[in-house]
């Protein structure tokens, strides 16, 4: 046989070795996480890459569904890996405040135990960060994991999470930190969460010391105190009930709890579950009255007043991002 013959069958085994998966060590599993990779359930398939907006659309529907039929029945769907909640790279997962598992649909065998203390190869405390920041009306965080639709291949990962409650959290994430998304850029600026949080706190405190009646007065006169420029309060009952929305006076008493964005999300239904559960962070499409009404997303902070009703304010991503 000729010299070249030889060679070209060497290389030929060689590859054949390399494609049954001796290159696995080239990329090592975040510190702690081997032990919870599995080795038999089968993987998503990985599709084109989610957008930061379809990111949090996909964990704010799943945290309207926890909502409506309990926690039992949403744990079963987010666990099914042929459920609603499973769809290419996005998948909820679920932890309660403690960091014990309680949805991982392509890890099952982590189910149940602690992951409180877990760190990816940076040795984020990744677990840790996601309650802390679900805990402060919810947001992103950024980490690396495996990636099942991908061999399980350890990416910079960027989530979404959010409290459903006080007991447990939910979230989702992309395996692309999206540094320079105009949504990701305002989701985290802290100056931009706190303002929100501050002028609807003032809101609150105005409606406690001067009543709701006057209140709603103040949030409604698009020359008040409350209304800057797009920066303004709007109000609603826990029913939907529109009770002050200073750039559409005639919506004023009309139920609006059915609206959905272009992402399939029923923000006024997630912004007074958010509200009756002490506040929160949402995004959703929403009219800009500087230009021209026209739908562009936005981030709103949203807190309850009393049990009767509510109060939020936001800001147009592409404006609070410098991206306009």
């Amino acid at each position: 046989m000729r010299p070249y013959a030889l060679l070209v069958i060497a290389a030929l085994v060689l590859a054949a070795v390399l494609g049954a998966g001796c290159t696995g060590t080239d990329t090592p599993l975040p510190e702690n996480q081997s032990t919870a990779t599995p080795t038999a359930t089968p993987a998503p398939v990985a599709p084109s890459p989610a957008s930061p907006e379809s990111l949090v659309a996909f964990v704010e529907r799943a945290y309207e569904y926890a909502h409506v039929h309990g926690q039992e029945a949403a744990l079963q769907e987010f666990n099914n890996q042929s459920g609603r909640f499973v769809d290419g790279e996005l998948y909820i997962f679920a932890y309660d405040s403690m960091g014990t598992t309680l949805a991982l649909p392509f890890q099952p065998g982590v189910i149940g135990t602690s992951r409180w203390n877990i760190t990816d190869a940076n040795g984020t405390a990744y677990i840790q960060d996601a309650v802390a920041v679900a805990q402060d009306g919810g947001g992103f965080i950024r980490y690396l994991y495996a990636d099942p639709a991908d061999n399980f291949t350890v990416k910079q990962k960027l989530s979404y999470v959010m409290m459903v409650d006080g007991n447990w959290l939910i979230g989702a994430g992309i395996y692309d930190p999206q540094d320079g998304s105009p949504v990701v850029k305002v989701g985290t600026d802290s100056l931009v969460r706190e303002s929100l949080k501050s002028f609807v706190g003032e809101a609150i405190a105005y409606a406690r010391t001067n009543g709701t009646e006057k209140a709603l007065q103040e949030f409604n006169d698009q020359n008040g105190t409350f209304v800057q420029g797009n920066l303004y309060i709007y109000a609603f009952d826990y029913n939907g009930t529109t009770l002050a929305l200073p750039y559409q006076p005639e919506l004023i008493g009309t139920d609006l709890s059915g609206l959905q964005d272009p992402f399939g999300v029923n923000y006024t239904r997630v912004e007074i579950l958010l509200a009756q559960h002490g506040g929160g962070f949402v995004f959703y499409h929403y009219p800009n009255p500087s230009d021209n009404m026209t739908l562009e997303p936005k981030m709103s902070y949203v807190e309850g007043v009393d049990d009767t009703w509510w109060v939020g304010a936001g800001v147009y991503v592409s404006e609070a991002s410098g991206s306009s």
